[in-house]
């Protein structure tokens, strides 16, 4: 399909888009149920599919092997989504909602954030204080500088299984016994990059109550083994 297609507050369904082409796609507060995006390389026709002026949504939704790397999720709702082994590298998911969807695969610098966050709040349609993000199934995902912050409830998300990766609750309160731990280490370059590790957590972290992370992470500077005993120091800290 080639030339211009324009949507305003429809709703599609069971639409296969693998092999469609257009010169401008603009849909405005559509709703997408149970349609295929398996595989499309999302670029920049595609992009306000995502930023139209009314929230879009979609529904039981499949963007499996999808390379959307090239686009932004905006202020977008998904839904029972699946983004197995999709490419969402460098994803700053600042108002994009997402509830009851699956990722699996590589995650790489995605940022998710639990409220609006950035210049485009202002425009938001509907308006919110939140953004919905729950009941999302991680458990085949490798989350590598991915965080989640900003208000998100990790608890009520599923996480990959195994020792590769932590979760910590009353974070504030661990900051402050973890650092007087730190502190305490004989060795003066692991106790300093820990150090400075602590304090990129906190700056990270600054609105969350519990934290999902990698024990060890590309984002941290510190050495992998420094990684490890900073968040052990966390885990033990209460």
């Amino acid at each position: 399909m080639q030339g211009v297609l324009l949507l305003d507050r429809v709703t599609v369904r069971d639409a296969d888009f693998r092999h469609a082409a257009f010169d401008r796609f603009s849909p405005n507060g559509c709703v997408f149920e149970r349609c295929d995006f398996r595989s499309e390389a999302f670029g920049e026709q595609w992009q306000a599919l995502f930023t139209s002026r009314r929230q879009g949504v979609f529904r039981d939704c499949r963007f499996d092997g999808a390379d959307l790397s090239g686009v932004r999720p905006g202020q977008t709702r998904f839904e029972r989504c699946s983004f197995v082994d999709a490419n969402l590298d460098g994803w700053l998911s600042a108002c994009a909602e997402f509830v009851d969807c699956r990722f699996s695969g590589r995650l790489r610098g995605v940022t998710f954030h639990g409220r609006p966050w950035g210049p485009g709040i202002q425009r938001l349609d509907p308006a919110r204080a939140t953004n919905a993000f729950r009941g999302n199934d991680f458990t085949g995902a490798d989350l590598m500088n991915t965080v989640f912050v900003n208000g998100i409830d990790v608890r009520a998300q599923t996480w990959p299984a195994g020792d590769d990766y932590v979760v910590v609750d009353r974070i504030h309160q661990r900051f402050t016994r973890g650092r007087q731990r730190v502190l305490e280490w004989r060795d003066h370059e692991s106790r300093n990059d820990a150090l400075s590790m602590l304090q990129e957590i906190a700056f990270v972290y600054g609105q969350q109550r519990e934290i999902l992370a990698r024990r060890v992470d590309e984002r941290w500077q510190a050495q992998p083994d420094v990684q490890r005993k900073v968040w052990e120091a966390l885990e033990r800290a209460l």
